[in-house]
């Protein structure tokens, strides 16, 4: 992950906050990059943005309680509400894979089962893929030789 210019921080918070967020899908869970991107919403005055990045993080004290609970109440405590405005990453439904401080703030908050909802349905089918691409290469050879003998 690229670090913060320190120049853009101090100028343009925001500019930061928006190009360490470009990260998070890529980068899967980074409990530090939330709590960056949080700090960045606090300096801000967005304390719901700030409370939105910070549920998933490990980050814990008042601040961090504050912010968590301004969001929820932003949500009006609905948990599938709240999940849709966290931020996406690769395996975001693995609860397991979370920090405590993550996990205690998903069971009081009951986001576990909407979390678990973001699990894709199924995994792709490879044998079926493999199959169809034997299929095809079987095909295009027999074209191939179909193509030389009316040639001759």
């Amino acid at each position: 992950m690229s670090s913060t210019k320190p120049e853009t921080a101090r100028v343009d918070p925001a500019a930061t906050r928006r190009r360490l967020a470009s990260f998070i899908g890529s980068e899967g869970y980074k409990p530090d990059l939330l709590s960056r991107i949080a700090r960045l919403s606090t300096e801000l005055n967005e304390t719901v943005q700030a409370g939105r990045y910070w549920l998933l993080s490990d980050a814990t004290g008042p601040d961090v309680d504050a912010a968590v609970e301004a969001f929820a109440a932003s949500c009006d405590r609905t948990p599938r509400l709240m999940v849709s405005e966290l931020p996406r990453f690769a395996r975001d439904w693995d609860v397991g894979s979370y920090a405590e401080p993550a996990r205690a703030r998903i069971e009081k908050y009951r986001l576990a089962d909407d979390l678990a909802r973001r699990r894709p349905r199924k995994e792709p089918e490879r044998k079926s893929m493999t199959v169809i691409a034997i299929l095809g290469l079987a095909a295009l050879l027999a074209f191939a030789a179909l193509l030389v003998l009316l040639r001759r």
